[in-house]
């Protein structure tokens, strides 16, 4: 649900952006004697119609979704296909104008966002748009889906991987300068094969100054209790407020906030929600305060999943909704999501009684129990330990450079390594090297073996490999007692 927050106004309606944006262009440049029939009509394109920039013409073949500032539809030009956000009379104003022709200039932070290209018009001078990156829909799904149970996941790899993408685009952007204000399930798109994001909507991005909080809006849940309460503008370190609840969402399926106090309220009126959000958050799993727990039963996704997540992880979720509740200055940087959703890649093993995924935490692994057949683990896989850090190896482990290199914590696409399984005897598995580092390790005559890439050493108890610079130690498989 939209929100806007104007030093304590109600909530307006659920898809409106914004409804006190600036007047609307000048008369000089803006036409506004139309007849009332003729300046609805303006609103809607047709297939057919034209719309134009400054140096290409692009025609209307369909509309494709619409939302609470316009349309978008299908567009095409020169044989390509693109969409284009057509905004409203209302919402065409001068500031928006020129805030997309900022954007446009400015260029995408990275391509995983859905960008503004261009600005256009067409014969109506009341109504303008822009050109963007059109979304593969047989790809991408819309967040919002996964959440409502549309979209299947049964691996966490490719659920791990859309987290770290969303850090390292938000990293990205507010690099530039800029933030995003209104981070949430409706802008972001995912590939639930491969864990690709793509943010859209990126006409809610302005620079990362502003001062004024009486145009404050975004999405109910996911805004920062100091926005909530009409207390600061968006900017760079409300966004990670944001961020912090789709990791948390994403991981277990619940609002880090939604717990007892939420199912309690009867009437989920404006003072309500301010006081959920903006005046007494308190996490679920607040370690001092029990006050919001899970609701069992009714409200209690989080429950399925928390608690077989490693400790690391459990613990920076509760450094982002205890004290990053109230100091923003104090809130988890994207950098530290990608290391500990990289960390928490590197964790994953498998059940060896029903062959569902669950997570190493070398602390409690006498204990761990598997989440969907309730049996006790029995085996941890081989794993490679780099020094304080150890990156478990299963039949299907790929392994990036960010996972090897800490230094390097941001090149989590580049392969490194990757487990092979011999195709003849299954029980024998090797490392590939999939980088341009040469390895070395000592050989069975106790001469040291260099391994090139796409060379492959099979993994034995004791083995240690000196990858590049990194000196690695390697174990088998090992018995939980």
């Amino acid at each position: 649900m939209k929100i806007v927050t104007q030093q304590g106004q109600a909530i307006k309606n659920q898809n409106q952006m914004s409804s006190n944006l600036a007047s609307k262009k000048s008369s000089k440049d803006r036409a506004t004697n139309y007849e009332k029939k003729e300046a609805l009509m303006s609103d809607y394109l047709n297939p057919g119609d034209y719309v134009s920039g400054t140096d290409r013409r692009f025609r209307v073949l369909k509309e494709i979704g619409g939302g609470g500032q316009g349309n978008v539809y299908l567009v095409t030009s020169d044989g390509e296909q693109f969409a284009l956000k057509w905004y409203s009379r209302q919402a065409s104003t001068t500031e928006q104008y020129h805030a997309i022709e900022q954007l446009a200039l400015k260029g995408a932070p990275s391509d995983r966002f859905i960008w503004p290209i261009m600005l256009v018009e067409g014969e109506s001078k009341d109504n303008f748009g822009y050109i963007m990156p059109l979304i593969d829909t047989k790809k991408y799904t819309k967040l919002a889906h996964y959440f409502s149970g549309e979209i299947k996941v049964k691996r966490m790899e490719p659920i791990i991987e859309a987290c770290i993408q969303m850090a390292s685009g938000f990293y990205d952007l507010h690099l530039t300068g800029m933030c995003y204000r209104d981070i949430s399930f409706g802008n972001l798109f995912v590939d639930f094969a491969t864990g690709d994001v793509l943010i859209c909507d990126n006409d809610n991005v302005t620079f990362d100054n502003l001062t004024s909080s009486s145009d404050i809006w975004g999405t109910q849940g996911f805004m920062a209790p100091e926005v909530v309460k009409g207390e600061a503008p968006p900017s760079s370190q409300t966004d990670l407020f944001s961020l912090a609840v789709v990791l948390f969402r994403m991981l277990n399926l619940q609002h880090p906030l939604q717990g007892k106090k939420e199912y309690e309220i009867e009437i989920a009126d404006y003072e309500s929600l301010v006081d959920l959000y903006g005046h007494n958050p308190i996490f679920i799993y607040d370690p001092i305060d029990a006050t919001n727990r899970p609701v069992k039963g009714k409200k209690d996704m989080a429950e399925a999943y928390w608690y077989h997540y490693p400790a690391f992880l459990k613990n920076r979720f509760i450094e982002a909704f205890t004290i990053g509740l109230h100091d923003p200055n104090s809130r988890v940087r994207e950098s530290i999501w990608i290391q500990d959703l990289l960390s928490l890649k590197s964790n994953l093993m498998y059940c060896y009684h029903c062959g569902s995924q669950l997570f190493y935490d070398r602390e409690t692994i006498q204990k761990t129990v598997c989440p969907s057949c309730g049996k006790r683990a029995t085996l941890i896989p081989p794993r490679i330990k780099i020094g304080s850090r150890i990156l478990l190896l299963n039949h299907d482990t790929l392994v990036t450079r960010g996972q090897i290199e800490a230094e390097n914590f941001m090149d989590y696409e580049t392969p490194y390594l990757k487990v092979e399984v011999h195709p003849r005897h299954p029980e024998i598995w090797g490392l590939k090297n999939l980088s341009e580092d040469v390895w070395r390790y000592e050989g069975k005559d106790g001469q040291i073996k260099e391994l090139t890439k796409d060379g492959i050493v099979p993994i034995k108890e004791g083995l240690e490999i000196y990858m590049g610079d990194k000196q690695c130690a390697v174990r088998a498989a090992t018995q939980i007692k």
